[in-house]
């Protein structure tokens, strides 16, 4: 299978963007409700328990310096998350290198209707970087690097502690920038068999280049909200991965009748998937 070389969505939605607000409800919207609210949305913030002070909220470092490019100002409003909790502040000042707001609500953070995780090869240069922020935007629950016996990229056990740190930053700041409230679990790095084992949750998936025969996708995900895909490296899984993938329970999915790369293939299968499971 050739996974530097998928396939786009062959029965595609016609919309494949799903909505999420900043404090968790995912939700559809007509043209103008989204037009109205990408413009009005205030930005989001996720805050540690020492910048939440009674009722108030301070933004300091480097939430200070992303409030500043937002150009926050006071009686400005904008959103903070901490834990299962989210704030809705309004700027009271900025002095120096800190800014000072009110809490003027709260909500309890619920868990998305949905959850896609993703297991994606590792693939070469900063390609995974662009699968992580892109997979993190679409909503995407979890992100699992794995190795195959094609990837390229064999990283030691200190340089992917390193490369996890990284791909944890580039989630949270994908997730605030977005406005998810929830940052998706980057998993370690794991080999294919650990990524088969591990794959238990939901409906299990096979990004396929070829035509696939049988179920299609909306019969395979009918009355599930929870899906497992499965995404090979450049030049593919080879043949005894993918029967050791079908043998674990996985489906072939199509992504249909173009050639895709990798990073594109893990990006537009989360997003049909999302699409799909928020009908």
């Amino acid at each position: 299978m050739q996974s530097d070389e998928r396939r786009s969505a062959g029965n595609q939605p016609r919309s494949l963007a799903g909505s999420e607000n900043a404090l968790g409800d995912q939700r559809r919207a007509s043209p103008s409700e989204t037009s109205v609210d990408a413009a009005h949305t205030p930005p989001q913030f996720f805050v540690t328990s020492e910048m939440v002070l009674g009722g108030q909220i301070v933004l300091t470092e480097d939430l200070f310096r992303h409030a500043m490019a937002k150009r926050l100002r006071p009686g400005e409003v904008f959103r903070a998350v901490l834990g299962q909790t989210g704030y809705e502040a309004k700027v009271i000042s900025v002095k120096g290198d800190s800014l000072l707001a009110d809490i003027v609500g709260r909500q309890t953070l619920s868990a998305p209707p949905v959850a896609v995780h993703l297991y994606a090869a590792l693939l070469k240069g900063q390609k995974f970087d662009l699968v992580v922020e892109k997979a993190t935007e679409l909503g995407v629950a979890s992100i699992h690097p794995v190795i195959t016996s094609r990837t390229i990229p064999r990283l030691e056990s200190e340089k992917a502690a390193s490369r996890k740190e990284r791909w944890d930053k580039i989630a949270k700041a994908a997730a605030q920038q977005c406005g998810r409230p929830f940052v998706p679990e980057i998993a370690g790095v794991t080999s294919l068999d650990e990524a088969l084992r591990g794959a238990v949750r939901g409906r299990r998936l096979l990004a396929h280049e070829h035509e696939v025969k049988g179920a299609s996708l909306p019969e395979l995900l009918q009355g599930q909200s929870e899906v497992s895909v499965l995404i090979g490296p450049e030049g593919g899984l080879d043949s005894s991965e993918v029967e050791s993938a079908m043998a674990a329970g996985f489906s072939p999915m199509s992504l249909g009748p173009y050639i895709l790369k990798a990073e594109t293939a893990s990006i537009a299968a989360v997003a049909i998937l999302m699409r799909f499971l928020l009908l």
